[in-house]
């Protein structure tokens, strides 16, 4: 059955007859791409059939508790689907990631980095190198929809002056013909936005958006 926008918000909220219909065909479309993602991890290689279609399916299924959580947020500008298909991507490489760092420490990893490349720039040794850089390259891709399709443009002249080029606040205020009291207030303004936005594309706030702070 082809649903349309309209149709999966519908179907998926409680209490809706469809729902139970909804949910499992939703969740077989999540599981397709969550696998054939695993299958493209070379550090996943040790892994047999079975196991990598069990983390398909345990991904799949925390995907969706956040889909189902961020209905609302959905606003129409592609098919659900594929909303829903970032939201599960964003879950399996922050899964993946909680795996591999469990024993790090997020406060002391984000305490000294400036700017968001230095925090996700971990050293070699300690990831696969392949495998990082398309990690970081999808989250980048992420963020940078964000930036350039959510916020407004002097939210986006702050933000990226402030915090990617390291630009004093008092010359980010003169270059924008403002006082630094507004710079902050953009810069506060664009980091609920961010916040908002990539929490509804199930990306973890306290791993993103810290680096903000």
């Amino acid at each position: 059955m082809e649903r349309t926008n309209d149709m999966w918000l519908a179907h998926l909220r409680n209490g809706h007859p469809a729902q139970t219909a909804a949910i499992e065909d939703l969740l077989q479309h999540l599981r397709r791409g969550v696998l054939a993602y695993l299958y493209t991890r070379t550090d996943l290689n040790h892994l047999d059939k079975a196991e990598l279609q069990q983390m398909s399916n345990d991904f799949a299924q925390e995907a969706l508790l956040k889909i189902q959580g961020n209905l609302d947020n959905f606003q129409g500008k592609s098919k659900f689907t594929t909303w829903a298909s970032k939201i599960a991507a964003n879950t399996t490489i922050s899964e993946l990631r909680r795996a591999k760092w469990r024993d790090y420490s997020l406060d002391a990893i984000t305490e000294t980095g400036s700017s968001l490349q230095e925090v996700l720039d971990f050293p070699q040794a300690q990831l696969s190198a392949p495998d990082t850089a398309s990690e970081r390259r999808h989250v980048w891709e992420t963020i940078e929809h964000v930036i350039n399709h959510e916020l407004t443009d002097r939210q986006r002249q702050a933000l990226l002056a402030v915090r990617v080029e390291n630009i004093p606040i008092a010359e980010v205020a003169r270059l924008m013909d403002t006082n630094p009291n507004n710079v902050y207030k953009l810069l506060h303004d664009a980091r609920l936005k961010l916040k908002r936005e990539l929490q509804a594309l199930g990306l973890e706030p306290e791993y993103i958006l810290k680096l903000y702070s």
